[in-house]
């Protein structure tokens, strides 16, 4: 890329815990060219942590290895794309070091570059904020299916990549509790383990999450 954004090296996502990571990656840029010419981006500003295998909320807890959690336990840096609800595609990135399942979920972003591309996608007007503020709305926007689980996010052929700036981002970031936690995650669902980007209109619904068991 060219500018003063630089494509996430691998040695970020193994460098903290991934609630750390879910952190850091607030602000970064996530950026697709699913077809060639076809370049879309946007501003993360959610994210949500999952860490095997204490995390009952986790796909791969107690390290539970199956065909769709085995790209979990991959390199750090590797795409985790599954299908939710047979329905949504779930853009992930994987952290930690291999087989040792850590996995960020991006769960909205701001759009930047390609608006009218991702408006195109999601079939709706490019000026309504529903566009990518959610986890299936903004795989759409950018094309991103589940042919893409396990990809390498840190290379620089990869057709999605994350990318840094060199100037610091300047915001307040807002901790929670996860969206979707069913009574069977128990202590686990009250985990403040989402990251929002404090007043970005972008962020997902609902804004407020409480569980009361």
């Amino acid at each position: 890329m060219a500018g003063e954004l630089s494509i996430i090296s691998r040695s970020f996502y193994s460098c903290m815990d991934a609630v750390s990571i879910a952190r850091e990656l607030l602000g970064t840029i996530l950026y697709t060219e699913i077809n060639p010419g076809e370049i879309t981006t946007g501003r993360i500003v959610e994210t949500e942590a999952y860490m095997a295998p204490e995390d009952l909320a986790c796909h791969a807890r107690g390290n539970k290895r199956t065909s769709r959690t085995e790209t979990m336990f991959a390199r750090p840096g590797t795409a985790y794309v599954y299908k939710c609800y047979g329905i949504h595609d779930l853009f992930n990135l994987v952290t930690a070091p291999e087989n040792v399942a850590h996995a960020i979920l991006i769960r909205a972003i701001e759009p930047l570059k390609g608006i009218d591309l991702m408006a195109t996608r999601r079939k709706m007007d490019r000026k309504k904020v529903e566009l990518v503020n959610g986890p299936g709305k903004l795989t759409k926007a950018l094309g991103i299916s589940t042919l893409h689980d396990g990809i390498d996010l840190a290379s620089e052929f990869s057709p999605i990549q994350i990318l840094k700036s060199e100037k610091a981002p300047n915001f307040k970031i807002i901790a929670g509790p996860r969206v979707g936690m069913s009574h069977h995650t128990k202590h686990c669902g009250h985990y403040p383990w989402r990251f929002r980007i404090s007043g970005n209109r972008y962020t997902s619904l609902p804004k407020e999450v409480r569980y009361e068991w």
